[in-house]
């Protein structure tokens, strides 16, 4: 691929991830690339990686807009949802998190790799 094209490439992957929700997969067939070419040119140019970054934020930016335009209407699984993920500290959990205060370890889990042989509650039985 020439310089000039490549470049074209990229230009026309900037515009089309946005248009395709950054999906990486629909975007390189539409253009004609593979994955790796992509993520290749993220790895290789800064500022293509900045774009795609931006991209990235502002579909965030988005899905968090119309987030809370459904909790401002109202809508039941956008409160639950909110709720889940910032509530958290209120009680708004499905599951019990054990962790002491400011979320610090109440207790270490060690993983030992030998078993004893004579323990018979640890032996294989094959």
């Amino acid at each position: 691929m020439t310089p000039i094209k490549k470049e074209e490439k990229k230009e026309d992957f900037v515009k089309f991830y946005e248009s395709s929700a950054c999906n990486v997969s629909v975007t390189c067939k539409r253009i004609g690339i593979s994955r790796n070419t992509f993520y290749e040119w993220c790895k290789q140019d800064d500022d293509f990686a900045t774009r795609i970054k931006d991209e990235e934020e502002a579909l965030l930016d988005y899905a968090e807009t119309m987030l809370f335009k459904g909790i401002k209407d109202g809508k039941t699984a956008e409160l639950i949802f909110f709720l889940k993920t910032k509530g958290k500290k209120r009680g708004y959990i499905e599951r019990q998190e054990i962790t002491g205060a400011d979320g610090d370890n109440l207790f270490v889990v060690r993983i030992v790799d030998s078993i004893d042989e004579n323990d018979e509650r640890e032996r294989d039985p094959n």
